[in-house]
């Protein structure tokens, strides 16, 4: 492939160059940096902002903050929109389904950022606290909770509100006490699970942070098993990355009554649902009813590395394997487990016209469900794949979550729509009767809103969908804000569920557009890996083939229309205004991935590789150094106004991704629309309600100074 040198040279000349563009812009210190990729040279003037920690990095940030958010924060619009965001949040439902360990049930309640985990006995209609924000500590939350099997005990996962690392403690329901067992250095909500006999709890565990750094990337993962009161430096190490995949991601499931731990050794992004990685190997371990290894237990591997691939369920030396091994929309198959080649696979659920997106084994059965041209649909099968029935859904909308267990008998939907704010669905899986809930009170009249489903095409001929909302009988004569949100990457589907910022922004004038662009998981592993490694134009060019069409049909024009992604959505929307910035007003970009030639160096960037790639492969380097979007800012050109945020301590996408592409961004920009920051102290790379309201409110302002003062603030 041809290595496009121009960008090099424009970003040599930003080197020299002496910042003319507004006389308050806090201009960034460039440094003579430079990196050498297969014979090219890039330079790297803002690596300074990668340490975190740097005084004169503090101090620039400090100037960012003091120029964007008292003119964001100050605005008219700001409390009305607050408010209006916080009632539209308030439709969720506060309180989870029940689960029921022994004789005891469990269920959360959530209350604005505090989150509540109570308990009852079954025969009881009386519940208790066991653990609040309180008891968790200042800026923590409880991000997963795990009963034991008799309910005496409950193991749950802590750490701050955003941040990728935390803890597990334990908690003796019965006395009513937190434990002394706190088992440090995990990441995400898990995995754990407790062992047969409720005495120990197998989790997966990472090195320390290497100097300490949060950001820095996870190391070592090892599958260890903890026995209640024993310190955790003597938790048994169970298993660990053979070595030579050791940057590999590390998973497991235990089954069969907690005998069979089932080990994934996976690469690529987590897909939607809970099939794991784009492509895995797949282990076993016999366990007894302690956690420990049966005597001269070693792990069999039962897969290649080929394709993705969970255990739904496991009895009696099988397996029920859900994969897209041959079946880019994937499928359910029935896995021997002393003859685990697929030529004896036996066929459960084939593979359908639509993504199979979930799959649970609950009350002795398959709960599938799919998505049939991006909204959901949730098919019940019996253990032999027998269709039993199709679960009725009260519109073309979106499963968000399923509760239930594998002694159940009923199964619990959450559902909504873009214009359906979200009830829960009870479905009896005996009796198949389907119990509707209410909508929360206070739930808007949207009936003066539609959402159509429009199909463009991209460059290459492929045909895309987007879901467009906008006020019923809209004049399409190119005059409406228009904010399109996209993600396209790690085969994550956007559907059209419930969003309180596109309710707000239809209530505040704006029509608002959801693109299913490729690189996400809307059709298949296929929809995903079109857009990878040196395909990742293909995302690109299907965000501005998107935004041409809403252009020609009416719905808005270039002075009208605005484009936001966070995180690889971030790195959509900054690497496309970059390529095309005339087809844009403004730019939202939160927790953006920027530097795309260094973003394998931090946080699970080398657990992405299989999607990324790096620029140590000569084959990807080409690709990567076109569109990464800090290597492509020229200087004089004129860019979209554009608002990048981010939290300082996020430690999966490090802030100074934003930082030095706004640092770039305000040196080269080549005409007066603002090119601000704003950085969030903490909340790490999701942050939480509070954090996501006053962030979204501040993007909205920031919009409407844009585009003339048109938008209003929201009302019911």
């Amino acid at each position: 492939m041809r290595i496009l040198l121009p960008a090099v040279a424009t970003l040599a000349l930003l080197l020299a160059r002496v910042p003319a563009h507004g006389a308050d812009d806090p201009h960034a210190r460039r440094s003579d940096v430079v990196d050498q990729f297969h014979g090219v040279s890039v330079p790297d003037p803002y690596r300074w902002m990668e340490d975190l920690a740097s005084p004169e990095l503090a101090t620039w940030i400090e100037a960012q903050n003091r120029l964007s958010e008292p003119q964001l924060k100050d605005d008219a619009l700001f409390a009305p929109t607050v408010s209006r965001l916080k009632a539209l949040a308030d439709l969720y439902p506060t309180r989870e389904p029940e689960r029921h360990f022994g004789d005891r049930v469990f269920f959360r309640q959530f209350m604005g950022n505090a989150t509540h985990l109570y308990t009852r006995p079954k025969d009881s209609s009386v519940s208790r606290a066991l653990l609040d924000n309180a008891e968790l500590g200042p800026g923590a939350a409880l991000k997963e909770f795990k009963p034991s099997p008799d309910g005496r005990y409950v193991a749950y996962a802590v750490g701050p509100a955003g941040a990728d690392w935390g803890e597990i403690r334990i908690h003796d329901v019965v006395e009513d006490r937190r434990l002394a067992d706190v088992l440090p250095n995990v990441r995400f909500t898990g995995p754990f699970e407790w062992t047969a006999d409720g005495a120990g709890l197998i989790y997966r565990r990472f090195a320390p942070p290497r100097d300490g750094k949060l950001e820095a990337p996870a190391e070592d993962p090892g599958l260890y098993l903890h026995r209640l009161a024993n310190p955790p430096g003597e938790d048994l190490l169970l298993f660990t990355l053979p070595e030579d995949m050791r940057d590999w991601s590390l998973a497991f499931g235990l089954h069969d009554s907690g005998r069979q731990l089932f080990i994934y050794i996976e690469r690529g992004p987590w897909n939607d649902g809970n099939i794991g990685g784009s492509r895995a190997q797949v282990q076993v371990l016999g366990l007894d009813s302690s956690g420990r290894l049966l005597a001269g237990a070693v792990p069999r591997v039962l897969t290649p590395a080929d394709s993705a691939y969970r255990v739904v369920h496991a009895d009696a030396g099988r397996a029920w394997v859900y994969t897209d091994q041959g079946a880019t929309r994937r499928r359910v198959v029935q896995m021997d487990l002393e003859q685990p080649a697929r030529e004896h696979w036996r066929p459960v659920i084939p593979e359908a016209a639509g993504v199979l997106s979930r799959v649970e084994w609950f009350g002795g059965r398959l709960v599938a469900q799919y998505t049939e041209n991006v909204h959901s649909v949730v098919r019940l099968f019996d253990a032999q794949g027998t269709r039993i029935r199709e679960i009725p859904l009260p519109g073309t909308g979106v499963v968000q979550d399923v509760w239930g267990s594998a002694s159940s008998t009923r199964v619990s939907l959450l559902y909504s729509g873009l214009l359906q704010s979200p009830l829960m669905i009870d479905h009896d899986l005996e009796g198949g009767t389907t119990d509707l809930g209410a909508s929360a009170q206070g739930a808007p009249d949207l009936s003066a809103f539609e959402v159509v489903q429009e199909w463009f095409t991209s460059k290459d001929g492929t045909r895309v969908p987007m879901f467009v909302a906008s006020r019923r009988g809209l004049v399409r004569d190119g005059s409406h804000p228009t904010l399109l949100y996209a993600y396209g990457a790690s085969g994550t589907s956007l559907l059209p569920a419930f969003r309180e910022d596109l309710v707000a922004w239809l209530q505040m004038g704006g029509v608002y557009v959801i693109a299913n662009l490729r690189g996400g998981g809307e059709f298949g592993s296929a929809w995903y890996k079109a857009a990878i490694r040196e395909r990742k134009q293909t995302t690109f060019n299907d965000l501005i083939a998107a935004s041409e069409h809403l252009i020609k049909r009416g719905w808005t024009s270039p002075r009208r229309l605005a484009i936001s992604g966070g995180s690889n959505g971030g790195l959509l929307v900054t690497a496309t205004m970059l390529q095309r910035p005339d087809l844009f007003r403004a730019v939202l970009a939160d927790v953006p991935v920027t530097d795309s030639l260094r973003r394998h160096l931090s946080g699970n960037g080398r657990q992405q590789i299989e999607q990324w790639g790096t620029p140590e492969d000569p084959t990807v380097f080409p690709a990567l150094r076109a569109y990464s979007p800090l290597h492509n800012v020229r200087l004089g050109k004129c860019y979209p106004a554009t608002l990048v945020s981010t939290s300082h301590d996020d430690q999966r996408m490090p802030a100074w991704h934003s930082y030095k592409f706004t640092a770039a961004l305000q040196a080269a920009q080549g005409c007066p629309e603002p090119i601000a920051l704003v950085v969030r102290k903490s909340g790490g790379h999701g942050g939480d309600l509070d954090g996501w309201i006053a962030s979204t409110t501040q993007q909205y302002v920031f919009l409407s100074r844009q585009m003339g003062g048109s938008l209003k603030p929201p009302k019911d």
